[in-house]
């Protein structure tokens, strides 16, 4: 049986949004193993996580601390304990070179977008990474076009494996009393995501305006952060589409699939995306998805998604593609091809093999 110490350390920043989200599926999941003892550093040193957090004590600190504990520990005592960082991070040690250990890293948003992102804050994530490829750690990508950015700036890493999010998207039940379940008939665009400049929600307004014009949808649904920034452009349009935008702002997670599951398309412009869970959740519920023509869309939706490229220009022509592409989908629904592979069960299971090999070293040893 593996022994892994799962760092959810990143509980302590509330707006780590979709990295939060992926990083309690995981964990949730990977405690399911029968095969494999998962214990989040919260309950193996609750006293010490509950003073950190109401300290305000950086999780880089605390990761740090506990790291050096567990490895010195382990070296006295001979047991095998595998560490789990969900974000990037590796902390500094003298004790060796992170042979032990599994961190994720989500996707490089800072190196194409530094404008939003401090010199202090660049410098540190550059350290870090570089550190990373460097380590004997294995490195964890999100996807592909991750893995290629990062190997872009930093070479290639010594240990590293592309593993796609953890997926968790059930069909909901019935609608209890106190949500508020769509209108029958509605046709609506869901963005399910918080505001952002890389987001792109002037794209998106833009082609909302459109295939309203062109009779396909009559309401934008929007949820997340941000309702005063989208209100802003918002403003600017013609009235009557201005009032058949609806910023909902924060959802329950049951509330969020059903507004899913009664769009009729998921619709995603973003100009960078490491992942894109939004769109995958609503991918695994059958969802169409309206997606920019980036690699990592590509890369994960190529023959599921309608790709709206930049020189769409023609608003006629895009209006009969994008019926074009509604009602096929209307009429086949296809099943995403990686809604297995995301499944977070099969997920979970990828990152506990990763370190078998070295546990069955360690037993083969005298």
């Amino acid at each position: 049986m593996a022994a892994f110490l799962y760092y959810d350390t990143i509980r302590f920043n509330k707006a780590a949004g979709g990295v939060l989200n992926v990083s309690e599926v995981l964990l949730r999941h990977m405690r399911l193993s029968p095969e494999d003892r998962v214990e989040p550093v919260s309950e193996r040193h609750p006293r010490l996580f509950a003073l950190a957090q109401r300290l305000k004590i950086s999780r880089f600190v605390l990761d740090t601390l506990l790291y050096n504990f567990h490895r010195l520990r382990t070296l006295l005592t001979g047991e095998q304990l595998f560490s789990v960082f969900p974000n990037y991070y590796l902390p500094i040690t003298p004790l060796g070179r992170h042979r032990d250990s599994i961190v994720v890293v989500h996707d490089l948003q800072y190196k194409a977008y530094p404008q939003y992102f401090g010199r202090g804050k660049r410098l540190f994530l550059d350290w870090n990474l570089w550190r990373a490829a460097r380590s004997a750690a294995d490195v964890v990508f999100i996807s592909r076009s991750s893995q290629r950015d990062f190997e872009r700036h930093f070479g290639r890493c010594w240990h590293s494996t592309v593993i796609f999010n953890p997926v968790d998207a059930p069909r909901p039940s019935a609608a209890p009393a106190d949500i508020a379940a769509p209108a029958a008939g509605e046709r609506y665009l869901i963005a399910a995501y918080h505001y952002y400049p890389h987001k792109n929600f002037d794209g998106i307004l833009a082609l909302f305006e459109r295939m309203k014009s062109a009779g396909l949808v009559d309401y934008l649904d929007i949820t997340g952060n941000g309702a005063d920034a989208v209100g802003r452009m918002v403003s600017m349009l013609a009235p009557e589409v201005r009032s058949c935008v609806r910023h909902r702002g924060l959802v329950s997670r049951e509330e969020l699939l059903r507004l899913y599951q009664g769009a009729t398309a998921f619709i995603s412009l973003s100009t960078f995306e490491g992942f894109n869970l939004s769109a995958a959740e609503a991918a695994t519920l059958g969802v169409p998805l309206l997606l920019s023509d980036i690699p990592v869309h590509r890369e994960l939706f190529a023959d599921y998604a309608f790709f709206v490229g930049a020189d769409d220009g023609d608003p006629q022509s895009l209006a009969h593609d994008l019926a074009q592409y509604l009602a096929h989908h209307a009429h086949t629904r296809p099943a995403w091809a990686h809604a297995a592979t995301c499944a977070p069960a099969n997920v979970a299971g990828r990152y506990l093999v990763l370190k078998r090999g070295a546990l069955s070293l360690a037993g083969a040893m005298p």
